[in-house]
């Protein structure tokens, strides 16, 4: 219960506390006047019996003094009837007066009665009266009337008694049920009372407390703090809200209004106007402050570089909080921040622009090419023109990396100087060339301008007292919007260079819708590569080789076919460079080597024994991590009868040290090695035989001209001589008629391969062939 509650209740008790109180007062009063008026009512008849008792005959002045005794005590009696209201004397039948009410009602009739019997007797000739009209009978009348009237005011006593003792108690019971309520509530309304004030007193404490820290907050907070009252008027503040209000804080008062202390700030300079009126200045902050309802966070600029942030809330009551905080480290930090990423995004720009230029020839590179082929395909027909040098790499091992920077420097201002405003020449490579034709560039204006840059970049150049020969070879390809994308415009493009350069180099060749023919067959083989070597469709094949004296089997040669389940067996130039493109290369040499590995051991199980057995292993594959374990593992014996074949351009070009550490690493297991291809790369014979091989294979282009060319046959003449002063042997490939082979026994070499001893052929032919031929059955 609340204390308000708990308070009227108590008022409440204590108002029925008093009208018990005044009730039993007043009864009680009215009690006692009963009781004195009977007793005058008894006394008055007394009277009147000494009286009628003194005279027997009434004479009419004793009747008048009778009658008024009896008007007295009929007065009395009527007082009792009358005195009480209708309520009062419901109340008192109530508590047990009904009989004393009836009592004094028959006092009423009686005195009527004793008066009727006495008013004869008023009369001058009452004393004549006979009978029961005689002065002597009506006295004995009277005095019987009388006396019954005295016995009813007698009577009427034990009823004042009981009536006074049932006042008593209902007064008692009544003030002392009120009096325990009201000391009940009492104590819970004093212990309401105390719990109040020990809130109150808490409540102070903690106002007082809150009060001390505000204070302390305040004069110790970085932020300045201000409250002004509902008429703007400022009621308090803190230090630092004076220094962030204005340049002499000692101006800032409390009872002054916001717009005074604007305009006293902005007189004293505190604020940085950039040209504005002070007065326009204050009734624009003023005015920004009223629209937001007082409701607003505003930056503000102070003279001197300084930057704040005012926060204005309103609270219920009307009172405007205030306040201000220093962010001027936080704009200038921002501000260098702005300036450093500007400078950030102008050198990333810078970056951006070095990105998309090649840095030695200043012409766009791949990246800007593919970007803006990328957004032309997508709403034009786009033609470019595929650039490859040929014989570069020659200049660059014969007259130095310098020379070669030279001659790409010279081709990319030829391609400037025979390109258009539009054209995009573009380096994309080591000395590949590629030019993005403007809009409008048909497929045959690309082929001229193709043949135009051809013309230039053919004639001589020197580089010192050196004449740089190289040529290049040229792809023209375009594609239509929606349906080619730039990668396939750029394959297509390769596919028409590689067959420039197929046909001599120094050419020009269009893509043909044979060459997309191509394209997608080639593709489809490298989508199916994969497959094909997990399903078992790349299998070795063995090319037989012979001794140049006789004929008789000196080995095989393992050559890697691809049974085509619709293409039927395609030879390795179909297969290995897409394998290479794949990453591939090595993992098709793994297969062909333990395929092999395993057919080699299924003859030496039939006592079959082939004398030399070489496998083509690509530089991937001999430099993985595992592969000399897995030589090793796979041939625990008769090492001498297997050879690994390397071409010469990889073996002492592009590995180096690397691939002559595992060359070694295969000679101290006691494995042949053999340089193939030789005379096709452009290494040195110094480079190729510092690996110290055991055997070098004539490249089949050096031996197919045999018989015709004595260029030809002095250069095998040559290679042979060297190799046999060296104690190299020599194997010539290639060999295919009787004539070649005859001849190339005469020069010396050791060991012949060719088609006019056998064409390569699969395992079970092999087997078939050796099995017929009664090859050495040996034990290995």
């Amino acid at each position: 219960m609340r204390l308000g509650q708990t308070l009227a209740l108590f008022a409440l008790i204590l108002a029925i506390l008093t009208g018990i109180s005044f009730l039993g007062y007043r009864y009680l009063t009215l009690a006692g006047e009963y009781r004195a008026r009977t007793m005058v009512h008894f006394t008055t008849t007394n009277e009147v019996l000494a009286i009628l008792a003194e005279n027997p005959v009434v004479r009419p002045a004793t009747a008048a003094k009778l009658s008024s005794l009896i008007h007295n005590a009929d007065v009395q009696v009527h007082w009792c009837i009358e005195n009480l209201s209708r309520v009062e004397r419901r109340m008192m039948v109530a508590i047990g007066a009904a009989g004393a009410l009836d009592l004094c009602e028959q006092a009423i009739h009686e005195t009527h009665r004793s008066l009727n019997i006495l008013a004869p007797l008023l009369r001058q000739d009452a004393v004549q009266g006979i009978g029961d009209d005689s002065p002597f009978a009506r006295n004995l009348a009277l005095a019987q009337s009388v006396s019954r009237l005295q016995d009813l005011g007698r009577d009427v006593h034990p009823h004042l008694n009981i009536l006074e003792a049932r006042l008593i108690r209902l007064v008692q019971i009544g003030t002392a049920t009120a009096s325990l309520c009201l000391a009940v509530v009492f104590v819970f309304l004093s212990k309401q009372l105390l719990h109040a004030w020990r809130n109150q007193a808490d409540q102070t404490l903690q106002l007082k407390r809150m009060s001390q820290r505000a204070a302390a907050a305040m004069k110790a907070a970085n932020d300045g703090f201000a409250i002004f009252d509902e008429n703007g008027r400022l009621v308090t503040c803190n230090a630092r809200y004076r220094a962030l209000s204005h340049s002499r804080p000692e101006q800032v008062r409390p009872g002054m209004t916001v717009e005074q202390l604007l305009i006293s700030a902005v007189e004293a300079g505190h604020y940085a106007l950039n040209g504005q009126a002070g007065k326009d200045y204050v009734a624009e902050y003023s005015d920004r402050v009223a629209e937001h309802n007082y409701r607003v966070e505003t930056q503000l600029e102070l003279s001197g570089d300084r930057h704040i942030i005012s926060r204005v809330n309103e609270t219920d009551f009307g009172d405007k909080v205030v306040t201000r905080s220093d962010i001027t480290s936080l704009v200038r930090a921002e501000r260098d921040q702005r300036l450093t990423a500007e400078a950030l995004q102008e050198a990333k720009d810078r970056v951006e622009l070095q990105s998309l230029r090649d840095p030695l020839t200043q012409l766009p590179n791949r990246r800007h090419l593919d970007r803006e082929l990328t957004r032309r395909l997508n709403t034009e027909m786009v033609t470019l023109v595929r650039i490859d040098l040929d014989r570069f790499k020659k200049i660059n091992d014969i007259l130095g990396h310098e020379a070669g920077d030279f001659v790409l420097c010279h081709v990319a201002d030829v391609l400037r100087d025979h390109t258009k405003e539009g054209d995009l020449p573009a380096r994309v490579g080591g000395d590949e060339f590629v030019v993005l034709c403007q809009s409008g560039t048909t497929l045959r204006d690309g082929e001229v301008l193709a043949h135009r840059i051809l013309k230039a970049v053919l004639e001589p150049i020197a580089w010192g007292n050196k004449r740089c020969n190289f040529g290049a070879s040229f792809g023209v390809a375009s594609g239509e919007p929606g349906v080619a994308d730039a990668s396939e415009l750029l394959s297509n493009a390769d596919a028409a260079l590689y067959r420039a350069k197929a046909s001599g180099r120094a050419a020009v060749e269009v893509f043909t819708s044979e060459m997309r023919e191509e394209a997608l067959a080639e593709r489809a083989l490298a989508d199916r590569l994969p497959h094909a070597l997990d399903a078992g469709e790349i299998v070795p094949y063995y090319h037989t080789q012979h001794h140049a004296e006789g004929g008789a089997l000196a080995g095989v040669e393992v050559l890697a076919r691809w049974k085509h389940p619709e293409l039927g067996v395609l030879l390795p130039v179909k297969f290995l460079g897409i394998a290479k493109q794949l990453g591939l290369e090595a993992e098709l040499d793994g297969h062909i080597f333990e395929t092999a590995v395993q057919q080699m051991n299924a003859l030496s199980a039939q006592a079959i024994t082939v004398p030399r057995v070489a496998f083509n292993v690509s530089a991937p594959r001999i430099m993985e991590p595992g592969f000399l374990e897995t030589v090793r593992a796979r041939i625990p014996r008769n090492r001498d009868r297997f050879a690994f074949e390397i071409l010469e351009s990889i073996s002492c070009e592009e590995e180096g040290e690397a691939l002559i550490f595992c060359i070694d690493a295969l000679k101290d297991m006691g494995f042949r090695i053999d340089v193939d291809d030789f005379g096709s790369g452009h290494a040195s014979i110094n480079a190729v035989l510092n690996i110290q091989p055991d055997a070098i294979k004539i490249d089949r282009n050096i031996i197919f001209p045999l018989g015709q060319s004595d260029r030809a046959e002095r250069m095998v003449a040559s290679v042979v001589d060297l190799a046999h002063t060296l104690d190299v042997k020599i194997i010539a490939e290639g060999v295919d008629t009787l004539g070649k082979a005859e001849l190339l026994q005469r020069f010396g070499c050791d060991v012949l391969q060719g088609f006019y001893f056998s064409e390569p052929c699969s395992f079970e032919a092999l087997r078939a062939r050796l099995m017929e031929a009664g090859v050495d059955r040996s034990a290995v």
